[in-house]
């Protein structure tokens, strides 16, 4: 799973649980409003968007151990 903002060019990695990012954010669980800013779950990883670069630090960190 993945989140993002529709106000920026960034999405993150989502933790088992769902409701964080792995860099520590919190996701909303508040139906999808395109107005705010808050965190969102999606399926599928939108082609426009590039993952925050604390979210691919910490997941090379946990690919190489």
């Amino acid at each position: 799973m993945y989140a993002i903002r529709t106000m920026n060019e960034i999405y993150h990695l989502v933790t088992r649980g769902g409701q964080d990012t792995l860099c520590g954010l919190r996701v909303s669980r508040i139906s999808f409003d395109r107005t705010n800013n808050r965190l969102h779950l999606v399926h599928t990883v939108p082609a426009e968007k590039a993952m925050c670069k604390h979210c691919e630090r910490i997941k090379n960190q946990d690919q190489e151990e």
